[in-house]
């Protein structure tokens, strides 16, 4: 036998003897004796010219062998966890539950519409798939019109041509090795041949080249916007007959506000140029029960699109159970793409019914505002909530925070996880709900 082979077999044996001793020792001791003598062994008393390489690697291996054989001898065998109802990698609280005195929770249901509205109470556009961030869809509300007279926000609410503002998404030409194409907004004014386009994801350098940081007011409270210039803001100028600025979002942040504040949600999350909220669902379900009724009440009546509501997740619904998601509090989306072998898992807190003011009564089509519709109806049948304003008004959709960032596609399904029947708008604290 040579050398090499009687140590190998020397050693063996020396490890098979310290294996012996060291159950011997854990026993006694506890595993911890283990992890004591690792931190004891000193590397610079070993005698590296004698070493020889492929003994080490074997008594590394043995060495690895002897600690498992160790611990399956001297560790007491417990019964496996068996299933978790929730799923770990969403965090505590992420599985559904079913309290006795809330609302029976309702089958999942599948996303038939996604939308975005890149500038607050301008037109939007469909997409089929893109992303959900804790701050909403990509580019929802990022950009806004104020008046520069005064700085604040223009709204739809008292000016509904706003919605003859169009937008949408082009590309520029490949760029570098990659081919990579640049993505613009592109904005137009409805019966015009008036166009610009900017870039959709501005660099900060090209902020600092293009537009002024400034101090812009929505709802009655400050928050920062990054000011267009005049070659930028002309088309708009002549189209409001007056002087107004488009601008993007600044750096700092604006915390969303009623059910979704600190005080009502326990943390801040920031946002962008939505009113309130980062995310709206509504149902498909529920804008056919309003249809139905409104025909029933005239029969001349136009059917209205979910549109005139700017949610930005559509869901089919339960046309037999339309609103149904008055009593949503926990959901979660699932979205599947085969291509990329992809699961994307995004739960929602949902907080608060919305609340509506007259903007669905505007025609996104003409700019058009009917004296009554749908705003009577609704409020003949949808005054739900007892809540701060919302006692005074109707209730159309959910108003929703994310609690993960990941990708959505139409065709996504919507499970609900939680019911509540404690809706209470700007009052109810989410964990009482």
């Amino acid at each position: 036998m040579g050398t090499t082979a009687q140590a190998m077999v020397r050693a063996v044996n020396d490890m098979a003897d310290a294996a012996a001793e060291l159950i011997s020792a854990v026993r006694q001791q506890g595993p911890g004796v283990i992890i004591q003598r690792i931190r004891d062994f000193d590397v610079t008393k070993v005698d590296m010219s004698t070493v020889n390489l492929s003994l080490v690697l074997l008594l590394t291996v043995l060495m690895g062998i002897t600690i498992m054989i160790v611990l399956a001898n001297v560790v007491k065998e417990e019964p496996a966890p068996g299933i978790h109802k929730e799923n770990r990698a969403l965090g505590a609280g992420s599985a559904a539950i079913e309290k006795a005195n809330a609302p029976p929770i309702p089958p999942p249901t599948e996303v038939v519409s996604l939308r975005v509205y890149p500038i607050k109470s301008c037109r939007g556009f469909e997409v089929d798939h893109t992303r959900l961030r804790k701050s909403g869809l990509t580019l929802d509300r990022n950009w806004m019109f104020v008046s520069k007279k005064d700085m604040n926000f223009m709204t739809i609410r008292t000016d509904s041509s706003m919605t003859l503002i169009d937008t949408t998404i082009t590309e520029g030409e490949p760029e570098g090795k990659e081919g990579r194409r640049e993505q613009f907004l592109g904005i137009s004014i409805s019966g015009t041949d008036k166009f610009i386009q900017i870039p959709a994801f501005p660099t900060p350098d090209w902020l600092k080249a293009n537009t002024t940081l400034t101090e812009v007011e929505i709802w009655e409270q400050k928050t920062d916007g990054y000011e267009y210039g005049p070659d930028i803001n002309k088309i708009f100028c002549d189209f409001f007959n007056k002087d107004v600025a488009l601008v993007y979002k600044g750096p700092s942040t604006r915390p969303v506000a009623v059910n979704g504040s600190k005080e009502l949600y326990g943390k801040e999350t920031p946002h962008h140029f939505a009113d309130v909220m980062s995310l709206q669902i509504a149902s498909e379900a529920s804008i056919k029960d309003l249809n139905k009724k409104l025909k029933a009440k005239d029969p001349k009546s136009e059917e209205l699109t979910i549109e005139r509501f700017r949610p930005n997740i559509i869901v089919k619904g339960r046309d037999d159970h339309p609103w149904e998601e008055d009593t949503w509090k926990r959901i979660r989306l699932l979205t599947v793409i085969p291509s990329e072998e992809a699961l994307y898992k995004i739960d929602l807190d949902v907080v608060a019914r919305c609340a509506r003011c007259q903007v669905p009564n505007v025609n996104p089509e003409t700019g058009k505002k009917h004296d009554k519709e749908p705003w009577t109806e609704l409020m003949r049948y949808r005054r739900v909530d007892k809540g701060g304003v919302a006692k005074y008004k109707p209730c159309f959709g959910m108003l929703c925070l994310p609690k993960n960032d990941g990708r959505i596609v139409v065709g996504a399904r919507l499970e609900v996880l939680e019911t509540t029947d404690k809706h209470s708008y700007n009052e109810a604290r989410f964990e009482d709900l």
